[in-house]
């Protein structure tokens, strides 16, 4: 039988709000390293109505305002203009918005315009500025249908053209979550079929009548949760795999040091101090290694280093015998560290990621490990199904994953009402939370929402629409 999960750490409420603003102090100071982010967007005559000039934090922006005021709607203009995948009606859901002019400014100094003659839908001019001011255009026109066809038009050439030097000249990824918890990026692979999908299959194959009619009668209830917990343990595999690739040091090179230090060490050693390291140098070493990997091993970024036999017998080598110790040693050493360092800012993320939903969840706590993935338990230790989570921690758990997911490459992210299903007193540090999964990424959140719970600490990222 195996062992059974190890609990993790809870905090009231208060101990939750203090831990995670000490976790996001400094999280601006992210903003210098971001390569790109959008500092502005313009629209005139959006709905043929209203008039705005926007002004957006590079790490995040959060649109306020009263219903038909057009949050949801600028949201979506942004992801829509900034999404280059063929085919996907990006395009077309420009052309059926109602607005004669839609900009968006970027921190790098480009532009990029949607515009028309006077406000209205169908079609429009989608415009370029570069840094240097230099413009390029193209025509987006719809077909008797509304659409913008995707191949055969006598500008579908200059689209390509346009979209494919919008994306080198503003090098984001745009991520938009709707309210409804479904995330649309031309840049997310297509899913593996999800548990219910395969059962159906499987039971479609030995034709299980009864049983596919129970499921298909059965729906999920948030078909959106398990593809987002897929993405983020795909997303951990592959940043374990690089990190254990960037931080290794092979057994040849370490094997080549260790000759190399019996080639030129002295016949006879007769003190320490022929050694560059000292034997407490060492054994801090040994320990610091030793405590790094048991984090590290939580999530199984890398197994665990048994260091209780060097702590043991590394004080008893003797004086003239520890030079050689010390060569053979400290290679070994300084691979591990490397890989440790490698696979730290990893670590941070996923540590961050489990203790704080631990924190929000009551009554049941979530783990991750490379190899399963996220997994759900309730205080008794007994594994839970996703689909027995409440409806606020089930939103709380898809934010938090396709975020993590989101991470390796500038972003934008859109969030439409985030605040769903979720209570005054999660919703109070839910925003500290989404800032802290992207810490240390390209990540610019960008949020619509209705709740004034989500302003109370973060007034001066508040952008005010005003009907």
């Amino acid at each position: 039988m195996s062992a059974a999960p190890q609990k993790p750490f809870r905090s009231s409420g208060a101990e939750h709000d203090s831990e995670t603003g000490r976790a996001m102090q400094g999280s601006h100071l992210d903003d210098a390293r971001k390569t790109v982010a959008i500092t502005e967007v313009a629209v005139d005559r959006l709905f043929d109505r209203y008039d705005y000039r926007l002004d957006f934090d590079p790490s995040l922006a959060i649109l306020y305002g009263d219903n038909g005021t057009g949050k949801t709607t600028i949201l979506r203009m942004i992801h829509n203009l900034l999404s280059p995948g063929p085919g996907r009606g990006h395009k077309t859901a420009v052309a059926k918005t109602n607005f004669k002019s839609f900009r968006i400014e970027f921190s790098n100094g480009a532009t990029v315009r949607a515009e028309r003659e006077q406000a209205s839908v169908g079609s429009f001019e989608l415009c370029l500025v570069l840094p240097s001011r230099k413009e390029h255009r193209a025509h987006f026109i719809v077909n008797d249908d509304g659409y913008i066809p995707r191949r055969g038009s006598a500008h579908s050439e200059s689209q390509d053209d346009l979209v494919k030097l919008i994306l080198q000249a503003i090098p984001l990824r745009s991520y938009y979550l709707s309210d409804d918890r479904t995330l649309d990026s031309d840049f997310i692979k297509e899913e593996e079929p999800n548990s219910r999908e395969s059962l159906l299959t499987r039971y479609r194959y030995l034709a299980e009548a009864e049983k596919l009619s129970e499921l298909a009668d059965k729906p999920a209830r948030y078909p959106q949760l398990t593809p987002a917990m897929t993405r983020v343990a795909h997303w951990a595999r592959q940043q374990a795999l690089q990190g254990a690739s960037e931080g290794s040091v092979s057994a040849n090179s370490i094997y080549a040091d260790v000759v190399k230090h019996l080639a030129f060490m002295p016949r006879k050693s007769t003190s320490e101090g022929k050694s560059s390291t000292s034997r407490h140098q060492l054994l801090e070493l040994i320990e610091v290694i030793g405590e790094r990997s048991r984090d590290q091993s939580r999530f199984g970024l890398l197994p665990a280093v048994n260091t209780g036999d060097l702590l043991q017998f590394l004080p008893k080598v003797r004086d003239e015998d520890f030079s050689l110790v010390s060569g053979i040693l400290k290679p070994y050493l300084d691979g591990t560290a490397a890989r440790l360092d490698a696979l730290e800012s990893t670590h941070r993320v996923l540590s961050f990621f489990v203790d704080t939903l631990n924190r929000f969840f009551k009554g049941k706590y979530v783990k991750f490990d490379i190899k399963s993935g996220l997994t759900i338990y309730t205080d008794a230790d007994n594994p839970l199904d996703a689909e027995a989570l409440s409806s606020g921690e089930s939103q709380l758990l898809t934010l938090f994953c396709n975020i993590l997911s989101a991470r390796e490459s500038p972003t934008i992210f859109v969030i439409d009402e985030p605040e769903i299903s979720l209570n005054v007193k999660w919703q109070r540090a839910l925003v500290d939370a989404l800032l802290g999964c992207a810490k240390e990424s390209e990540i610019q959140l960008i949020l619509a929402t209705h709740s004034i719970e989500l302003l109370a600490t973060h007034r001066e990222q508040v952008v005010r629409l005003k009907g």
